[in-house]
Order: C-alpha cells, then sequence, then structure tokens
C-alpha cells in the first residue's frame, strides 16, 4: 500500500448514522480521511470538484446510502457510472433497505458490496482488510488534456 491516506466519501443524511461510521473507523484505528456529502446531489459536486486532490482521488471509496431526499443512491450511482472520470469509483452500499430489487440495482451498477446499517460493523471490518490488500484504479484527471 503507497503512504497516501485513502478517502471516505460518506454520503448520508443521518448525522447519527455518520456519527456511527465515523466513530466506527476510530475504534478499528483506520487510517482514512472522512468527508461527507449529505445526499447525491452534493457528493456529485465535491467528486467532480476540484476539492479533492489528485492524491485524495488516488484511493477513494464511497460509502453510499440508498434512501436520501434529492438525489438518492441509485441515481447516484447512475450517474456516477454514466461519467467517464468517475465510472471506475468505489461504492459500497450502507443503508437500511435490504429490499432485493435495491440490492440487484445497487450490484447492477457494480458496487463492491451491500452493507446493512444493522451490520456497520461487517462493512469497517470489510474496510480494513480491504484497505490492506486492494490495489486502486489509476486516477483519471478532471483537467483537459
Amino acid at each position: 500500500m503507497s503512504n497516501v491516506v485513502p478517502t471516505l466519501v460518506v454520503v448520508e443524511d443521518d448525522f447519527v448514522d455518520l456519527e456511527i461510521v465515523k466513530r466506527g473507523v476510530a475504534k478499528k484505528q483506520m487510517e482514512v480521511g472522512i468527508i461527507n456529502a449529505a445526499d447525491g446531489n452534493s457528493a456529485l459536486e465535491l467528486l467532480r470538484s476540484d476539492c479533492l486532490t489528485d492524491q485524495q482521488r488516488s484511493q477513494l471509496i464511497v460509502l453510499l446510502d440508498i434512501n436520501m431526499p434529492g438525489m438518492n443512491g441509485h441515481q447516484f450511482l447512475e450517474a456516477i457510472r454514466a461519467d467517464e472520470t468517475l465510472r471506475r469509483t468505489i461504492v459500497f452500499i450502507l443503508t437500511t433497505s435490504d429490499h432485493p430489487r435495491d440490492i440487484s440495482r445497487a450490484y447492477d451498477r457494480n458496487v463492491a458490496g451491500y452493507f446493512l446499517k444493522s451490520n456497520v460493523d461487517g462493512l469497517l471490518e470489510t474496510l480494513a482488510i480491504y484497505l490492506d490488500h486492494v490495489k486502486f484504479p489509476p486516477v483519471v484527471s478532471l483537467q483537459p488534456v
């Protein structure tokens, strides 16, 4: 693994759920930066902006809720998978919905995993192992060449 600290973009509209993720990351002593976006639109704006450095983009993982106001998780996934510079973004779902339709729709858009909020510890354990062993895809610059 490189010296770049991975960044988690937590797309979550519930402050309590965000705090649960933050505390879980701290408890597991994961070395990651955490950025919150309250909905899909805010997350897209963040990912498309110059607020993230190339180093942050090089090791970026999105934790995505499905049920949010405005642009929901499914709409966000459609948007990033259609965007040439964002389509490789690594996304894990963290939601309350265990409806088979939501699970299928998420995997149809190439999520790395689908976790229920009742199993946030399982997601964080998976992320800790994942981050220790993963090779991230190369960064696609947002700047025109």
